[in-house]
């Protein structure tokens, strides 16, 4: 991902479809569609992507519930998924995904009881705020959109 700048809401990066990505499950992968991307300041359980270039995946926002971001040098950032994801289709539905998951490996992988009520507090938060369109989830930026362009990353 390139990193666009950051403002009050936090550090916005970007990755075009098709760019390299990597995930556990299957390995390395173009990805499917353009991520935008909020990292948020301070102590935020989640970050925020929306998703461009896509007709394939029926998603506009995808919020991910993870332990709170951090820059651990060079330009990298350390994510810890904890599972559960807010996800906005594209026709406005907005739902709150992997609770299953989260339990399981709550059991399996021993995340700490605060942790998990973390996640839990966290994805009910999410929840009600992107259905209700609250800022910084109600739409990305144009500014960010117009500097990937400009930076020849989006067209």
């Amino acid at each position: 991902m390139v990193r666009l700048g950051e403002d009050a809401d936090g550090t916005w990066l970007y990755a075009a479809r098709g760019a390299a990505a990597s995930y556990a499950e299957h390995g390395p992968t173009p990805l499917p569609v353009s991520f935008l991307t909020l990292l948020p300041r301070g102590d935020q359980w989640w970050i925020a992507t929306w998703m461009r270039d896509n007709e394939e995946i029926d998603i506009d926002l995808y919020v991910d519930i993870i332990q709170p971001p951090r820059w651990v040098g060079g330009g990298t950032v350390r994510i810890v998924d904890l599972d559960l994801d807010v996800i906005r289709r594209s026709s406005g539905e907005v739902l709150l995904d992997d609770e299953d998951e989260l339990e399981l490996h709550a059991l399996t992988l021993h995340y700490p009881r605060e942790v998990v009520g973390a996640a839990r507090a966290t994805g009910e938060a999410v929840l009600a705020a992107v259905a209700q369109g609250k800022a910084p989830f109600s739409q990305p930026p144009d500014r960010w959109l117009a500097a990937a362009r400009a930076a020849g990353l989006a067209s």
